[in-house]
């Protein structure tokens, strides 16, 4: 690490705070409070903080930029196949590539931990990451270009013999409850028929407020509908023609703000539901606010300006296939925001479901697909030559996990005790 002090954990929280929703904020601090693991998810300011202090291999990649093992899961290609990818881009920017390494690897340090792990399975689970990372890239500095870049993972691969049977039992369940999460299954969950038998989203303050029941003064005066249209109009601009049509077939029915997340809590995230002609043409879109990524202010790379845009241009970098509703607007009151495919075949592994075993397993997945996201926007083989020996390079790497996590649970107790005192 540099000499120079530490940036203040809890002061960092605030300032990035400062302009988000109010009565979203205590749902925010109860569920950092949680757990060291929940603390660290939510905490990707400060840990961009303490990476930009130390000194670093100058190899520049299209980071994550939030990198823990929970921001990996699955989805559906345009083609509709299941993919399994990073799925969370919102701090996603230019940086060193080991910055999503060693935020990958902390994460698995933490999780392992939760699950009671001792520190000898801690480093083994850790270290087993790191090395797919390293056995990976150097695979695809081993390739032609054109392979490297369409490289999927195949699911067979994912839950094949050599994987543990905690591992491929759980993966079996989560991929066959990720094809069932689509649209249809969330408007049977989040909404109801009004009295014209129209499907509306459930009023459920404070975490889905629907934006006709919002004060006018957060939708800058104006009526929810001529909100929702200004903003789509722009977000149509950001999406290929073909799209566009698509989604002329539909017809806005209504929006709602829905909380999401531990880190993205408290930004404005809402959903919207569309309808067709047929009963069955349901399509729910979900906008995010985008805010500066954490990692700008120790990064002295370009990126977009418009917020939304560097998360989709960044997501379209790092995944190997994309959301085809993937786009980006400003809404009336300037935020930047992002639009994308709500519960698209979503589905993540569940940590609490893992054993040693199951853990080390999911870590090789999330190394694979890791160094394949950086494959795609940096210089692969530059980053293989740099790690040289996987299993080598996996030791480095290890103390530093070891030393964000033991931060993280020290930043996690001093963030418990300001939030009982009121000073969060």
């Amino acid at each position: 690490m540099n000499s120079s002090a530490r940036l203040d954990p809890l002061v960092l929280l605030r300032q990035q705070e400062a302009q988000r929703l109010p009565w979203l904020l205590p749902e925010r601090h109860r569920r950092m409070a949680e757990s060291p693991f929940a603390f660290f998810r939510g905490a990707a300011i400060v840990m961009a903080a303490d990476l930009g202090r130390q000194p670093h291999s100058g190899l520049m990649v299209q980071l994550c930029g939030d990198a823990h093992l929970l921001n990996f899961g699955f989805y559906g290609s345009p083609e509709r196949h299941l993919l399994f990818g990073i799925n969370d881009f919102d701090e996603t920017h230019p940086g060193p590539f080991e910055w999503d390494l060693q935020r990958l690897a902390a994460s698995f340090v933490l999780a392992a931990r939760s699950l009671g792990m001792s520190e000898k399975q801690q480093s083994r689970v850790c270290r087993r990451t790191v090395r797919a990372y390293g056995e990976a890239m150097a695979e695809f500095a081993a390739m032609p270009q054109i392979p490297m870049w369409v490289a999927k993972l195949p699911l067979e691969r994912q839950i094949d013999e050599r994987a543990s049977a905690n591992f491929r039992e759980h993966l079996i369940k989560v991929t066959a409850a990720a094809l069932q999460r689509d649209s249809r299954q969330a408007v049977r969950k989040l909404c109801e028929p009004d009295a014209s038998g129209e499907l509306r989203f459930r009023h459920q303050p404070p975490l889905i407020w629907r934006f006709d029941a919002l004060d006018q003064a957060w939708l800058a005066g104006m009526d929810w509908q001529d909100w929702m249209q200004t903003m789509l109009g722009r977000y149509m601009g950001s999406i290929s023609s073909t799209m566009q049509h698509l989604l002329a077939q539909y017809q806005l029915s209504d929006s709602a703000l829905k909380a999401v997340g531990v880190g993205s809590i408290g930004t404005r995230c809402g959903i919207s539901l569309f309808v067709g002609q047929h009963p069955d043409d349901i399509l729910v879109l979900q906008g995010k606010q985008a805010e500066t990524s954490v990692l700008a202010p120790y990064v002295n790379l370009p990126a977009p300006e418009h917020q939304g845009q560097r998360v989709v241009e960044g997501q379209r970098l790092l995944q190997t296939g994309s959301d085809a509703f993937l786009g980006w607007g400003t809404n009336p009151a300037g935020d930047y925001i992002y639009i994308r495919h709500f519960r698209d075949w979503k589905g993540s592994v569940d940590v609490a479901q893992l054993d040693g075993d199951g853990l080390k397993d999911y870590g090789k997945l999330c190394g694979w697909t890791l160094a394949k996201a950086h494959a795609r926007s940096g210089d692969r083989r530059a980053i293989a030559a740099h790690i040289k020996e996987p299993k080598h390079f996996a030791e480095g790497v290890l103390d530093q996990a070891i030393h964000h996590a033991d931060l993280a649970e020290a930043d996690h107790k001093t963030f418990v005790e300001a939030v009982a005192k009121g000073d969060s």
